[in-house]
């Protein structure tokens, strides 16, 4: 959740963060290869699009860099996690220890 909390802050209320972490719902899992995109849905979540991009957040396992950005529409929230390089993401990626951080 902390890609979450670095991506959508300052576009979701922090009481509706709050929320997402207690009882939010995975509604989707997609493995692309290059990464993945996960979706939870939640009744507190904004209808209209939003598309979190900043700051730069970046991920480290292994050395495997990953880039994160966060879409939400129609009360789901999605993060999208691509590769930053020619490696391919496993498939268990985000079970993983990932240091995530923001790019200085």
């Amino acid at each position: 959740m902390i890609v979450i909390d670095y991506l959508a802050s300052e576009k979701i209320p922090s009481r509706t963060l709050a929320h997402l972490k207690k009882d939010s719902e995975v509604t989707k899992y997609d493995i692309t290869g290059n990464g993945y995109f996960l979706t939870i849905s939640h009744p507190n979540l904004p209808v209209d699009r939003m598309v979190c991009s900043k700051p730069k957040v970046i991920g480290d396992y292994d050395g495997i860099q990953t880039g994160f950005i966060v879409f939400i529409e129609n009360r789901k929230l999605t993060i999208e996690c691509h590769s930053w390089g020619d490696c391919e993401i496993p498939s268990n990626y985000r079970d993983k220890a990932i240091n995530v951080k923001v790019a200085e």
